[in-house]
């Protein structure tokens, strides 16, 4: 409990930097749907957006930890970003374990209204929290499958934090080691 209290203020910018992008690829996404091919391209850039927030935003703290860990302030923890990055994605696991909830008792197995009642209002919250992959997968599965439920549907929202987890760890475990992706890119150049 007390790496959370410890941590709060890290998952609630992350969440928050989530927030933030779905609202921007809601707005690209509607401006955006009647051409598939622009629909995917503002997809691809609100998601590259989104991860680069989170590598930026992992990097400092990495940078940060490196210089307590060094100073024996606290001990060092090369999964804090994956960390991290798991906490902030509850949300996400949670609309997707819902969604997949709804799909089995819903329609998989028994057919009952409230469950299919639950993926519809899991689903609607999907689209709107998780906008910024909404264009990746109706571009890769057909949006006529949300109506019939496809599985395949489904397992893309259970797929969904794995990139953010993926930009987090990366981004910590560069900034631990003070490096940059494209550090000699962007290196200031001392005379």
């Amino acid at each position: 409990m007390t790496w959370f209290k410890t941590n709060s203020y890290s998952i609630v910018k992350m969440i928050l930097n989530q927030f933030g992008v779905a609202i921007m690829s809601l707005m690209l996404i509607t401006i955006t749907q009647t051409r598939k091919e622009l629909m995917l391209v503002a997809a691809l850039y609100a998601t590259v957006f989104y991860l680069i927030l989170l590598y930026m935003m992992t990097w400092e703290l990495g940078a940060k930890d490196r210089i307590r860990a060094d100073a024996k302030i606290v001990p060092f923890d090369a999964l804090q970003g994956v960390k991290l990055s798991l906490a902030a994605n509850l949300p996400n696991f949670l609309i997707a374990l819902l969604m997949g909830i709804g799909y089995l008792f819903g329609v998989f197995f028994l057919e009952e209204g409230w469950a299919q009642g639950m993926f519809g209002i899991a689903h609607t919250v999907g689209v709107v929290w998780e906008a910024m992959f909404t264009g990746l997968i109706n571009s890769v599965i057909d949006p006529a499958a949300v109506s019939s439920l496809s599985p395949l549907y489904i397992l893309a929202y259970f797929l969904i934090p794995l990139p953010a987890i993926g930009a987090s760890a990366l981004g910590y475990a560069m900034g631990s080691h003070d490096r940059r992706i494209f550090g000699s890119l962007f290196a200031s150049k001392r005379k």
